[in-house]
């Protein structure tokens, strides 16, 4: 008998698996393909408080994720990696280069102890001695703030075997009939094995209502999420030695041009669109590459790119919780919910995994009517 039965092997139920595992639990991990298919290695890699959330007044969730985003910086030290932004603004809004020049001292002010470097606006001038390269853009001015970057599937390849070091068990390409009879799950597997657990944690990501179905829950309608394309140019096509947070030029959307060296690449993203398409089989829409394609050209105007010079693309579904309004107001925010012996975890981002696990787990004790030992996942080094 396990305590605990996780459906879902992206970062968020690798992260469960870690810190219930940490905590003495006997764990068993289903994953119907293999850990990381999904949407965390579909990701921008950012690990990040959010700056662009501050307009939607999302304060708490920022300042939980700049707190995340330092404990991960010090448990992941070879998987997180600090890495400082420009945010750049066009001519003719001084009331923006205003208003983002107190956004990022506000970001630095949330970070408080955990502030990485320089959070300060910059002229014209001195947003071109920090960067060359945008000496034809029709810069007004910016600034300069702090985040960091990942490798997404290598955390979660890390918090897997992580958690396979204090005994969790991890099984993938499964696609088991589970359900929750009386006081225990039962998980047949297709080789006719059977798992008995006594609680159960979805954590399916955009699949989250599809398992819920299957699993015999009532429909809720959890998870709304949007789709973000990325696109990828040779670092020799575009070569950015700075990060770069701008506003696209045809609805002031923020997105990221953001180098990464070691794949000799900058990676240009993200869009945030409704989409019916099953996450099992995401597309790559030719209006999604022009529309990113646009942007870059926009702000780069002498470097002649081309569709040609696009190297890769990929396409991930957010989790989002479901909500009205548009699709790039959405809230990060999410919500874990207990029915009886079964917690669902819908929402969120990358940044915060470790944190809705922890409380997730926290949660877990009360579900199984024991007291668990403190969370030391924010400790421990991955």
């Amino acid at each position: 008998m396990q305590d605990l039965l996780i459906l879902g092997g992206g970062i968020v139920g690798a992260g469960v698996a870690r810190d219930a595992a940490m905590r003495g639990l006997r764990v068993t991990l289903l994953e119907r393909r293999t850990v990381g298919w999904g949407t965390s290695s579909r990701s921008s890699r950012l690990i990040h408080g959010g700056i662009r959330y501050l307009e939607m007044g999302d304060i708490a969730l920022v300042h939980e994720a700049l707190a995340e985003r330092a404990t991960l910086l010090k448990i992941a030290p070879r998987l997180v990696h600090p890495i400082p932004f420009l945010f750049v603004l066009e001519r003719g809004a001084w009331w923006q280069w205003f208003r983002i020049g107190i956004g990022v001292m506000l970001y630095r002010l949330l970070a408080h102890r955990h502030a990485l470097g320089p959070h300060h606006p910059l002229s014209r001038a001195a947003l071109l001695r920090h960067e060359p390269l945008l000496a034809n853009a029709p810069l007004l001015g910016g600034a300069i703030y702090q985040d960091a970057r990942c490798d997404d599937i290598g955390l979660v390849w890390s918090t897997i075997t992580n958690a396979q070091r204090h005994g969790a068990r991890i099984i993938e390409e499964c696609d088991a009939d589970v359900r929750v009879d009386g006081e225990e799950i039962v998980a047949t597997l297709p080789s006719g094995q059977v798992i008995r657990a006594r609680s159960l944690v979805i954590a399916a990501g955009p699949w989250t209502d599809a398992v819920r179905t299957k699993v015999g829950l009532r429909d809720r309608r959890l998870v709304g999420g949007t789709k973000g394309v990325h696109i990828t140019f040779p670092l020799s096509r575009v070569p950015l030695t700075n990060a770069l947070a701008l506003r696209h030029p045809d609805d002031n959307r923020v997105m990221f041009c953001i180098p990464e060296p070691e794949h000799d690449r900058v990676v240009v993203g993200t869009t945030d669109t409704e989409s019916t398409e099953s996450p099992d089989a995401l597309t790559v829409e030719a209006d999604d590459v022009a529309y990113l394609l646009r942007a870059v050209q926009h702000l780069f105007p002498t470097l002649g790119l081309s569709l040609a010079d696009i190297r890769d693309r990929w396409a991930g579904l957010r989790p989002l919780l479901r909500q009205e309004g548009s699709a790039s107001g959405r809230s990060r925010e999410h919500k874990i919910l207990r029915e009886g012996r079964t917690l669902t975890i819908a929402g969120g981002k990358l940044t915060t995994y470790r944190a809705m696990a922890e409380e997730a787990v926290d949660l877990l004790g009360e579900v199984l009517g024991q007291e668990l030992p403190p969370c030391r996942t924010a400790e421990e080094l991955l």
